[in-house]
């Protein structure tokens, strides 16, 4: 099998920064004529030499992680353009061009200009980009980014992040008197799903869950992963009826989803177990998820 560079995600990108650097190593020897020993200030090339260093570890970093578009080709584009600046400010120790003309070194800078104009328009973008994320992540995040609490398989946060804004509700009924509501949602039948189908479509099946929790629910809600195959839903500033009613939303919206497999046949439909509870008075979150499982269960053995 013979590999394709062209295949490789932000290939031109990687030629430009490749090509920049050559090419402004080749001019500056070229040109330049090198320093006497004596005229070198070591702390100078140290400190200019891991700016530059830097930088390219941070274009490095953005070209694997960000995804082909405008904002990454302008962000790739002024730090390539302050790479050259902080590079030939870093040559300029070892090489003079006094030789060509006195204030030929004073024009390192213009390219660290440009690319922070470059970086500007760059930014603009990203602020818009952010937005649209922000927005789409709203039911997943609520307002508060750490994924160091991200669940892997599904893409939610865990357990512990939903502690975190569940003693938020607390605090908050405490000082004011709102209350809210928790609900949790359980896979029927997901060790048997496992088991007929493999891990791997079991996993799709937690990933597609999640995603049609947070399609199901209020833009203030907040949806994680609880453990295994049950998720955990709160509801800020949320009457018991109305939890109750968005939770058999979702769980109605789950009976018409399907899986499918290689040949594109249905598996078994995505049914859910649904409990629901309204906080009234300060608890620690584990009495909550206590109380959550337990409703679960008798749930579970009346239907």
């Amino acid at each position: 099998m013979i590999f394709s560079f062209r295949k490789v995600r932000h290939f031109s990108l990687w030629l430009l920064l490749l090509f920049s650097i050559t090419i402004t190593l080749i001019c500056t020897v070229y040109l330049g004529e090198p320093k006497l020993s004596s005229h070198i200030e070591t702390l100078d090339a140290l400190g200019e030499g891991g700016l530059a260093f830097m930088s390219l570890v941070w274009l490095i970093a953005t070209l694997l992680s960000r995804p082909t578009g405008r904002v990454t080709t302008a962000l790739a584009g002024g730090l390539t353009l302050m790479l050259i600046s902080l590079l030939l400010d870093c040559l300029d120790e070892f090489f003079t061009f006094d030789h060509i003309h006195p204030t030929l070194s004073s024009l390192e800078a213009f390219p660290a200009l440009l690319g922070m104009i470059v970086m500007s328009f760059a930014m603009h973008w990203w602020y818009q980009e952010q937005t649209y994320l922000n927005l789409t992540l709203l039911k997943k995040e609520r307002h508060f980014r750490e994924h160091t609490f991200t669940d892997y398989v599904t893409g939610l946060y865990s357990a512990r992040y939903m502690e975190k804004q569940i003693s938020i509700e607390i605090e908050q009924l405490a000082n004011t008197g709102t209350k809210f509501c928790v609900a949790i949602l359980d896979l029927k039948s997901y060790g048997r799903f496992c088991f007929e189908h493999g891990i791997t479509k079991g996993e799709l099946l937690l990933r597609d869950t999640g995603q049609l929790i947070t399609l199901n629910i209020r833009g203030c809600d907040l949806a994680c992963r609880y453990a295994g195959d049950k998720f955990i839903v709160l509801f800020p500033a949320t009457p018991l009826h109305t939890a109750q009613s968005i939770s058999q939303r979702v769980c109605a919206a789950a009976q018409i989803h399907y899986q499918y497999d290689e040949n594109l046949l249905t598996l078994d439909p995505n049914t859910l177990h649904c409990a629901c509870i309204e906080v009234s008075q300060p608890m620690q979150s584990k009495q909550i998820f206590e109380q959550l499982i337990t409703q679960l269960h008798q749930n579970k053995q009346a239907a």
